[in-house]
């Protein structure tokens, strides 16, 4: 798995493919992302990431990674873990990844519903 931001200056690989996609409505995805953010997760030690990725620490358990020159959003960082979670939007080509799970629906923005068709929501607590 590879993948790029918007202006090509941060680019990333992964030789460990994610199991499906997390969709997390929470709010600071709302805030970082415009809405949900639709992520995959892949192991650290499997990414490598090459150019001038910025971090934001977004909390006290996370930080965010963007590029520094287009605003890219691409990865959240969970500190602690053993996974760094993937911006699905600046993975390259065709994944074949599914949603699996919905987290933090509680927090969602009241202009949109996640699809019928997807999978069973899955709150907080």
């Amino acid at each position: 798995m590879r993948g790029e931001c918007h202006c090509g200056a941060v680019t990333f690989e992964a030789d460990a493919q994610p199991v499906g996609v997390i969709n997390c409505h929470c709010t600071d995805c709302q805030k970082m992302h415009g809405n949900f953010n639709a992520m995959a997760g892949v192991a650290k030690d499997a990414l490598t990431i090459t150019g001038p990725i910025q971090w934001y620490e977004s909390s006290e358990k996370a930080r965010r990674g963007f590029c520094p020159t287009c605003g890219a959003r691409m990865f959240k960082d969970n500190l602690g873990g053993d996974r760094m979670m993937i911006s699905m939007g600046v993975i390259a080509g065709s994944t074949g990844l599914r949603p699996f799970r919905n987290i933090f629906t509680e927090s969602k923005g009241d202009w949109y519903d996640p699809p019928a068709e997807e999978p069973p929501r899955f709150d907080a607590g």
